[in-house]
């Protein structure tokens, strides 16, 4: 019995020289670059290379076996948080742009009906561009007579009263508004002819799998009527 306890004993004593053994075979170095820009080796890490980019490598082959990027700042880690927030925002946007399409495009049987339908919202845009120019071209009338009666009263050496000057000045106003918004409206209808050709792509996209599925197998016909 005592015997086998000695022989237990050894046979401890060997496994835990293997596993130190192992633990050093498989010892690291690490490689960083201090705060003076000089590269640095060593197995262990000084409290102030701990924030630092650093590399890991195999003491006993040289290979590197990791890398470890530098603390961020408390300003890029922010960053950091809003490009991703703003990444998962977009996706998500994505997303339920994707299941909107979808549920549009259900509702047409063919690329005729979404051609049509489109067509009707171009019309109804540029009756609105139609409408705006026109708004345009009458506060630009208004303008230009306001302008030849205040420019007569001063040629006549009288000043221009402050109801026609307040006129004048929220007329222009109001033009220069109007023209903005034209700009934008039409931007709007070109982007249009950019979304229709977009969603007849994935108009034909969504209704092939169905063709598909439909269509009868290879050598197989539909029976007659």
């Amino acid at each position: 019995m005592k015997r086998k306890l000695v022989c237990l004993a050894v046979l401890a004593a060997l496994l835990a020289s293997g596993g130190a053994f192992a633990e050093e075979k498989t010892k690291k170095l690490y490689r960083w670059v201090d705060k003076d820009g000089k590269v640095q080796f060593s197995d262990t890490l000084p409290a102030e290379a701990l924030q630092q980019a650093r590399t890991e490598i195999n003491a006993e082959s040289g290979r590197t076996t990791g890398a470890v990027d530098r603390a961020l700042t408390p300003e890029e880690q922010a960053e950091k948080e809003r490009l991703a927030a703003e990444a998962e925002r977009a996706e998500r946007d994505a997303e339920k742009q994707r299941q909107t399409e979808e549920a549009m495009l259900a509702s047409f049987q063919s690329e005729e009906d979404l051609r049509r339908s489109f067509g009707m919202r171009v019309t109804l845009m540029q009756e609105n561009l139609n409408a705006i120019e026109a708004g345009i071209g009458s506060q630009r009338t208004s303008l230009t007579g306001l302008l030849a009666e205040a420019s007569e009263s001063e040629l006549a050496g009288k000043a221009v009263n402050a109801k026609q000057a307040a006129a004048i000045r929220e007329i222009h106003a109001e033009m220069v508004k109007q023209q903005n918004m034209l700009i934008v409206k039409q931007a709007e209808l070109m982007k249009l002819d950019e979304e229709l050709e977009h969603l007849v792509r994935r108009f034909h996209e969504l209704k092939a799998p169905r063709q598909e599925n439909a269509a009868p197998p290879a050598g197989e016909t539909t029976p007659a009527g």
